[in-house]
C-alpha cells in the first residue's frame, strides 16, 4: 500500500486532493495512506510508521512547505501543482524511478 503525504498550499486544499487521490488509487478512505497534514514532528511520524512496518513513499510538495520537512523526505519529494491529474503523473513517474 502507497503512503503519500501532501504538504504546502493550505489545509482546505489538501484536504481535497487528498480525497480526491485516495478516491483515483483506490485506497481506503479514512486509514491514513493519503496523509492532508504534513507532521510536525518528521522523526515522530516516521517512528509510528515505522512500528507499523511502513514509510512514506511519497511527499507531494505542493509548494509553501517547510523546508526541514523537504530536506528530511528528499528522497521521497514530488513537486506538483494542486491538481489531481499533475500529481498522479508526477507520482508514477516517481515511483517507476524509485522502484528502477
Amino acid at each position: 500500500m502507497i503512503r503519500v503525504v501532501l504538504a504546502g498550499s493550505t489545509p482546505d486544499v489538501r484536504a481535497s486532493l487528498a480525497r480526491q487521490l485516495a478516491e483515483r488509487l483506490g485506497l481506503p478512505a479514512g486509514d491514513g495512506f493519503v496523509f492532508a497534514d504534513p507532521p510536525t514532528d518528521a522523526l515522530a511520524f516516521d517512528a509510528e510508521l515505522a512500528r507499523r512496518g511502513m514509510e512514506v513513499d511519497a511527499l507531494i510538495h505542493l509548494g509553501g512547505a517547510p523546508d526541514a520537512l523537504l530536506d528530511h523526505y528528499g528522497r521521497a519529494l514530488i513537486e506538483a501543482t494542486p491538481d489531481v491529474d499533475v500529481i498522479l503523473d508526477r507520482l508514477r513517474e516517481a515511483l517507476a524511478t524509485f522502484a528502477g
